[in-house]
């Protein structure tokens, strides 16, 4: 059962930590301190895909303990589905049995014959990029990134990541299903106004990677449920706008890639559905490059991508040498900058847009 949230929460920077559970016997691709592309592989396992139990002394109308002698196909063997597995001759016809699957002859015993099914291959996916933490054999890979991160009132899907598309400059109440075009293909579009059936079928016709919308009937659920694609709203169910805060941060992150998150069932409990935006390509850079590249001067005029300065445009008063602790408690290298009021403040380089 999915739960309700009632409103959005948004934090411009955070340090972001996920958890990949991995299968007991996986083998990990990554080693702890290695930083990671999203969608990289961390972990990979080979599983069965099913298990069949063949009743083999019933189907053949004999003795359990006359089955060995039936027997065409013994432990350990490969079958094919519809491959007699076992023969018992007749006066006027014979009986034979069948292989339910294709896959290895596990076990022989009281008559009846256990088929491990083919073996597949699991491979546990980076959500977004960032570094390894911690791991811990045949249960979980700990990921930290550093980025903005909205919890969202509700979704439904697979983990996706993709190029974001904001389709509308301010939150509205009408949907126009219209708008798409083939710049959308492949993208996680964004919009400030209610989900209808039609947008969600236009949505599904260009083929694109995720949908985030403000809200929706509750009666779409289903329809939602069928899409190939997740879909979340950041306000609730009913006819509600996108909340300026929520979508003014979105459009700052237009053209950049994403994840939405939905999580699964074993996870609502624990942690809401959300939208995470990686802000690691500066972050994550060499001390002496990490002032956007050496583009960043005292003087330079910048625009603010992180709340509540959020769009307002600004100068570089100064560039301190030390990385500065933040109210989230991560340490970043910044600027002070002015703001039109007069006020200063300390901003982190990757919340800021080089202006010249």
């Amino acid at each position: 059962m999915s739960t309700v949230y009632a409103q959005s929460r948004a934090t411009s920077v955070a340090s972001i930590r996920r958890i990949q559970k991995i299968p007991r016997r996986s083998i990990p691709r990554v080693l702890v301190g290695q930083t990671v592309k999203a969608t990289e592989i961390l972990a990979v396992t080979e599983v069965v895909s099913k298990h069949r139990v063949v009743n083999v002394a019933e189907r053949l109308g004999i003795n359990p303990r006359k089955v060995e002698a039936s027997l065409v196909k013994r432990e350990g063997e490969l079958v094919e589905q519809g491959e007699p597995i076992a023969v018992r001759g007749g006066f006027l016809r014979k009986r034979r049995v069948g292989a339910p699957i294709s896959g290895r002859i596990v076990r022989v015993e009281s008559g009846q014959m256990l088929i491990e099914g083919e073996r597949i291959t699991i491979e546990v996916k980076a959500p977004v990029p960032g570094r390894i933490v911690d791991i811990v054999q045949d249960e979980y890979i700990l990921l930290e990134t550093t980025g903005a991160q909205i919890q969202i009132a509700w979704g439904h899907g697979e983990l996706t990541w993709g190029t974001l598309k904001v389709l509308d400059e301010e939150p509205s109440m009408k949907t126009d299903s219209e708008r798409f075009n083939i710049d959308h293909r492949g993208a996680i579009v964004a919009i400030g106004s209610p989900l209808t059936p039609e947008f969600l079928k236009s949505a599904a016709d260009i083929r694109v990677k995720g949908v985030i919308a403000s809200s929706m009937n509750a009666s779409l659920i289903p329809l939602a449920k069928e899409m190939e694609f997740p879909v979340g709203i950041t306000q609730g169910f009913g006819q509600l706008a996108m909340s300026e805060r929520i979508l003014s941060l979105l459009k700052n992150y237009n053209g950049r890639e994403i994840a939405i998150d939905m999580g699964d069932s074993a996870d609502w409990r624990k942690r809401r559905p959300e939208i995470i935006i990686p802000l690691t390509s500066l972050q994550q850079s060499a001390p002496d490059d990490r002032l956007a590249g050496g583009k960043l001067r005292i003087g330079y005029h910048v625009r603010i991508l992180q709340l509540p300065h959020l769009g307002e445009i600004g100068i570089i008063m100064e560039l301190p040498a030390e990385e500065r602790r933040l109210e989230t408690g991560l340490w970043a290298a910044g600027a002070l900058v002015e703001l039109g009021s007069g006020e200063k403040d300390f901003i982190p380089v990757a919340n800021l847009e080089y202006l010249g």
